[in-house]
């Protein structure tokens, strides 16, 4: 007989704030590549259609749809794709 987990009825609520903060994560990362908000990063803007650039647009466009739980498990296998080769 298993042992009910007294924690596990939170398992849903702390799924959806990790969810929410790595999309968050990842939103202002591409933000800041592409548009320089919050801060523009030290090596300055990324030229369009550049390596950096297309992996900024991956960050900004795949947070956003992490967030609002879109395409979940495939956008976030191309982000930790795109974060094993950065």
């Amino acid at each position: 007989m298993q042992a009910s987990n007294p924690l596990s009825r939170y398992a849903p609520q702390a799924l959806a704030v990790l969810r929410i903060v790595t999309a968050l994560i990842f939103i202002i990362h591409g933000t800041q590549k592409l548009f320089g908000f919050p801060a523009a990063p030290a090596s300055g803007l990324p030229a369009a259609f550049t390596l950096f650039w297309f992996g900024a647009i991956l960050e900004a466009l795949g947070g956003f749809l992490i967030l609002i739980g879109l395409w979940t498990r495939p956008v976030a296998f191309v982000l930790a794709g795109e974060m094993a080769y950065a």
